[in-house]
């Protein structure tokens, strides 16, 4: 980690010191939550484009659904999570910090979930989850996102290998990273949005959604 990235960590610090009281106990449970200097970007761009209602495709202990949410209390945030574990662990925290009214937490597989959310519109889509199905996550949700609405996507440098996929070793690995380069390559290609890459933490796709052509 170089030295600027720690001097912009260390302002960052004091930010929703509350939920950001979870990050440890995700380090030490190995579970991915979203990095800090991203999710400060991620805010950001929520305070700029206004979304109140969010679509996020994994939950895990639900830190990032409660960033979100705290940015403005009329955010309505949809979050769909699999794992059992960690949907105990989200409802908990949930009620802990004071967002069970903000936050809507759908149980199941993703891309078995499409009709619990197909009559609702959304301004903005965070997609987290298994990263071999970011492309099978954006096409089957973002027809629900409205035009101008925003589509972020974290890990999309995955670990730095995205960029060097020699220096990977393992196969499973290495299938992974393929995955997330095929799904960039075909972000850009997307007519109907416009995307743009940040090389910050592990990487960021921010996708803007267009009128259809």
């Amino acid at each position: 980690m170089d030295k600027n990235h720690l001097y912009v960590l260390s302002l960052l610090e004091h930010n929703n010191v509350d939920i950001e009281s979870l990050r440890p106990y995700a380090e030490r449970h190995k579970v991915p939550i979203v990095d800090k200097v991203s999710l400060e970007m991620i805010k950001q761009t929520i305070r700029l484009h206004k979304p109140i209602h969010i679509l996020e495709i994994g939950t895990a202990i639900g830190y990032s659904a409660m960033q979100f949410a705290s940015v403005d209390r009329n955010i309505q945030v949809t979050t769909i999570e699999r794992d059992e574990s960690m949907i105990n662990l989200a409802r908990t925290n949930f009620k802990q910090f004071g967002y069970e009214q903000q936050i809507n937490l759908i149980e199941g597989n993703a891309l078995e979930q499409f009709e619990s959310v197909e009559d609702k519109q959304f301004d903005m889509i965070f997609i987290d989850a298994a990263k071999a199905q970011s492309l099978k996550f954006f096409q089957l949700f973002t027809p629900l996102l409205k035009t101008g609405g925003v589509v972020i996507t974290d890990n999309v440098l995955y670990h730095g290998f995205v960029s060097d996929i020699d220096v990977v070793r393992t196969r499973n690995v290495r299938q992974m990273v393929k995955k997330v380069q095929q799904y960039n390559e075909w972000l850009m290609q997307q007519p109907n949005f416009n995307t743009n890459f940040l090389n910050i933490d592990d990487g960021l796709a921010i996708s803007i959604k267009g009128e259809s052509k």
